[in-house]
């Protein structure tokens, strides 16, 4: 009896638990499906009450015409895209090097330097963005994919994330391959990146999503149309007075297609290597 009664409450607490969890899950992707409801609305039912999410009117083609026609769309998705994967690529690369160096080599100061890396983690984007951009403007790097990409090229958190993940790496296959006579930056390149793909996976989302979503730093440095990225054309939409929500959330629609893609694809590496990261100290 008191078995089945023990049984009875794991049951009744578990099926409290899967009710929250899809109660959390539903209020999360509230957003998204009136972003898409709104997508497919004219103007005149994004506010009608009571809340219509199936339109009486689908006018999502429409909608997806006028944003074209509206602000040069496809010129700032081109830019979103070039910066985006430009600057992880960089990222990955960089970040990866360096965190191979805190993980695998011994030199007088590391823990140190690592340390002071990890500080700067600490310090808001906002306490360097004057310095920032005017280190920026001495390079003559405002309004150019330069400007867009370089100052964000190393990050902390990059460094962090694969010196973690590094650590965890057998050394005894690093060292075998010095001892076969290849050099450092081919042991890099053919040991190490193809042993850290979960947390070069989990990188290249993380900062594909940050460099995709950045909408302060261009729009500190950029004033030219022709060098835009999504997110300032998405402000486009916002009047003084009024705003355009059915064309705002079509080309936000839009927007989150790549960032979307990139996650269903790598997902398993980024579970992966979240996991393998907060577990080795």
């Amino acid at each position: 009896m008191t078995h089945v009664l023990v049984n009875v409450r794991r049951r009744v607490a578990s099926l409290g638990v899967h009710i929250i969890l899809y109660l959390g899950g539903l209020f999360s992707i509230l957003p998204l499906l009136w972003m898409l409801s709104t997508a497919t609305k004219p103007a005149s039912e994004v506010f009608s009450f009571p809340i219509r999410w199936i339109p009486e009117t689908f006018q999502f083609f429409d909608n997806l015409q006028a944003v074209f026609k509206t602000v040069p769309f496809a010129t700032y998705y081109f830019n979103s895209l070039f910066v985006s994967l430009a600057g992880t690529a960089l990222t990955v690369l960089f970040c990866t090097l360096a965190g191979y160096s805190f993980a695998k080599f011994d030199y007088p100061g590391k823990n140190i330097i690592f340390v002071l890396v990890l500080g700067t983690m600490m310090i808001p984007f906002q306490a360097i963005l004057i310095p920032l951009f005017l280190t920026v403007l001495k390079f003559n790097w405002t309004n150019s994919y330069v400007g867009l990409i370089v100052p964000g090229a190393i990050t902390s958190f990059g460094i962090f994330l694969t010196r973690q993940y590094l650590l965890s790496l057998p050394s005894e296959f690093i060292d075998a391959a010095r001892v076969d006579g290849c050099g450092e930056f081919r042991i890099f390149l053919t040991i190490v990146m193809p042993l850290a793909k979960p947390v070069l996976a989990t990188l290249s989302i993380l900062t594909f999503m940050n460099n995709w979503n950045d909408y302060l730093w261009p729009l500190v440095i950029i004033n030219n149309p022709r060098y835009r990225t999504i997110s300032l054309g998405l402000a486009m939409f916002q009047g003084e007075y009024s705003t355009q929500f059915n064309l705002l959330m079509t080309a936000s629609l839009l927007a989150t297609i790549p960032v979307l893609l990139i996650f269903f694809v790598f997902q398993k590496q980024f579970v992966q290597s979240m996991m393998s990261s907060g577990l080795k100290g």
